[in-house]
């Protein structure tokens, strides 16, 4: 497949017979007829693109923007590059595997050439090496409501697969391969550079893609969409042919290795699913695990946000060595992955496959912007996915891996969702929640899965699950499609609740506050009468020794020791089952609780029903008046487990 003789095709023409489909699920913005050939030994991926783009804002445009995100890949020099060291979630780059995208030529409906007019943007850090944004001045510009259609020459060169898209022997992984145009807002575009950390942004359009293979990969080709057609071509090769309206990205993979297995998911109020899995051999024994967790995905996400609206969903496994194409996701495509060794209580591939399916409602269907926003995606899903594989799977268990074995520890639980995300807690107070571009390294970047899915919890206790599902459902809903912010989520929770959380979010999602209640003290001591001049039945007398009573006197000194304050409850029990709870604004930086003639204090807990997950040391929220044995004499006996189940593992192997 050449590219000169879709540039003779009439844009028109080929444009309209991409939208004989049926009707899109929104107004398409940005739509792409794209035909490409991959050539397997050098790599590259050749094509034309025929793009169709409205203005909907109420400026005309006099340039486009667009997006190479390859060029990421270029060299040592690039943004991405400088900020990440050539790693990407734990996968290193390997020398020989750079990638890049190059544009050959740009031409309007009227057939004039704009390629020479093509500059590379650095609007982020402004580094003049960088080649991830380009703009194209047009011919004249486009006015509000009307549509422009250029026809785009590219080569795209896939790098070596260490950050999403890329190849790993026959394995192919491709995405954010072709030139792919910003979002213009009324503010100008939003095109930012490829960032070490940053994900995506991108309208809504109808994608319409022929893939021209080598015959080995025939059957193997996964991608967004539907597959409409498979034809074979001369020279050994055969198109694969996807289409999908309402999509806001295409990505494609193929493997000669992959085995193909398929599944079928429908509930009321939704499409029949086609599930398709692209398995690696190796993981064959896992291939009902995929599905359940996928089913289960569908159900779960489609009960609490609304129905999935596609009839189709790929799952791709990626291959040993290409793990930095796993745990992605695309519209109706995710990638996942598991290990050659996969005990059931290891949960994988379980977890990440419901993560990545959760990404197609924050991701897919609300379309937030992931380079400024990013927690209104990865923090959102990551909430999201703790409460259904809890609900799902249970509790998940540590694991050890020895000499590569995965040992899974079920003697102890990891209990969502302040077990599993006690990483935030390390660097909770170094950044502030912001575009993922702007956070000291990937550690703080983290921070976006993380504390977005603890003050997500903590809301849900505060205001009750079903008030907070309520919420969470109606803004799934609403905003399908319309790429929304924080403050609208903000606004849809206090809408619902019928309290304003703007402050709240302000302070606690938004800031680099820590959070931290503790007990200082708690005492309890016999009660004794008043000493001095005591006034009784109307006569003054001075008394030098108090009389005993019966009762207790009781104090607990409770404090804020961070610099974020939020209501807390208090809790103080006692002796015969008694309790006392209170509410304390938690703005002052101590307060101190008194209860004077009655029964003993026996322990004093701030926060007692684990409201507050952002608290940074919860071992100092309760404190007893007494000291106890049991917590010593338990972690002794622990201690005396693990170290005879260590010594029996080591004399097996011995």
């Amino acid at each position: 497949m050449r590219t000169a003789p879709l540039r003779r095709a009439a844009g028109a023409l080929l444009l309209a017979a991409s939208a004989a489909s049926a009707a899109p699920l929104t107004p398409p913005i940005a739509s792409y007829r794209i035909r490409c050939r991959l050539d397997d030994s050098s790599k590259t991926v050749e094509g034309t693109e025929l793009l169709t783009w409205r203005n909907t804002t109420s400026r005309p445009a006099a340039s486009l923007r667009f997006h190479l995100y390859l060029n990421a890949f270029r060299n040592t020099r690039t943004t991405f590059f400088r900020e990440s060291g050539g790693e990407s979630r734990s996968n290193r780059f390997r020398a020989g595997g750079w990638g890049s995208i190059s544009v050959s030529r740009v031409t309007d409906a009227a057939g004039a050439d704009l390629t020479a007019d093509l500059r590379y943007l650095s609007p982020d850090d402004g580094n003049p090496d960088d080649r991830t944004v380009a703009e194209i001045p047009l011919a004249a510009p486009v006015a509000p409501g009307e549509a422009i259609r250029l026809s785009i020459d590219f080569v795209s060169k896939l790098p070596r697969v260490y950050a999403r898209s890329g190849w790993k022997g026959d394995f192919f992984f491709v995405a954010q391969w072709f030139p792919k145009i910003a979002v213009l807002e009324e503010e100008g575009w939003n095109c930012h550079q490829y960032h070490a950390h940053s994900e995506f942004f991108a309208d809504f359009g109808d994608y319409d893609v022929a893939i021209d293979v080598p015959s080995r990969f025939k059957g193997k080709v996964g991608g967004t969409g539907r597959l409409i057609e498979e034809s074979d071509a001369p020279g050994g090769r055969v198109i694969e042919h996807f289409r999908q309206e309402s999509v806001h990205d295409f990505a494609w993979t193929t493997d000669p290795e992959f085995e193909v297995h398929a599944d079928r998911f429908s509930a009321p109020g939704g499409p029949s699913v086609a599930i398709t899995l692209l398995l690696q051999p190796e993981h064959h024994s896992v291939r009902e695990r995929y599905f359940r967790a996928a089913r289960t995905a569908l159900a779960a996400f489609g009960q609490r946000y609304g129905a999935y609206p596609y009839d189709v969903l790929t799952i791709v496994d990626p291959p040993w060595g290409a793990g930095g194409a796993g745990g992605m996701e695309y519209p109706t495509m995710i990638s996942c992955g598991t290990g050659l060794f996969h005990p059931e209580g290891l949960l994988s591939p379980e977890g990440v496959t419901i993560h990545e399916f959760g990404h197609q409602y924050f991701y897919g269907l609300l379309a937030s912007n992931e380079f400024e926003e990013p927690w209104l995606d990865e923090g959102f899903t990551t909430y999201a996915t703790t409460r259904v594989m809890g609900e799902a799977y249970g509790d998940s268990h540590p694991v050890f891996s020895l000499f590569g074995f995965p040992i899974v520890f079920r003697s102890i639980a990891i209990r969502p969702p302040l077990d599993s995300q006690l990483r935030y807690f390390d660097t909770s107070t170094r950044d502030p929640l912001t575009a993922s571009w702007k956070f000291e390294d990937g550690r703080n970047y983290a921070m976006v899965y993380s504390k977005t899915a603890l003050v997500l919890s903590t809301v849900e206790r505060m205001v009750g699950t079903k008030r907070f599902d309520a919420a969470m459902g109606d803004y799934a809903r609403e905003f399908r499609f319309r790429h929304p912010k924080t403050e609208d989520f903000v606004a849809v929770l206090s809408r619902t609740t019928g309290r304003d959380w703007s402050d709240f979010f302000r302070r606690v999602l938004l800031s680099s506050s820590s959070l931290d209640y503790a007990v200082e003290s708690a005492t309890s001591v016999r009660s004794k009468g008043p000493r001095g001049l005591v006034e009784t039945g109307g006569r003054v007398s001075e008394v030098e020794r108090g009389q005993t009573r019966k009762g207790w006197d009781s104090e607990a000194l409770v404090e804020r020791r961070g610099d974020l304050s939020l209501p807390v409850e208090i809790l103080l029990r006692f002796e015969g089952g008694k309790t006392y709870r209170s509410t304390w604004d938690g703005q002052a930086r101590w307060k101190r609780f008194r209860v004077e003639n009655g029964p003993r204090l026996l322990e004093a807990w701030v926060d007692p029903d684990e409201k507050l997950l952002l608290d940074a040391d919860r071992t100092n929220n309760g404190r007893r008046t007494r000291s106890d044995a049991a917590a010593a004499n338990l972690w002794t006996a622990r201690a005396f487990f693990w170290t005879e189940n260590l010594l029996d593992l080591f004399m097996e192997l011995w």
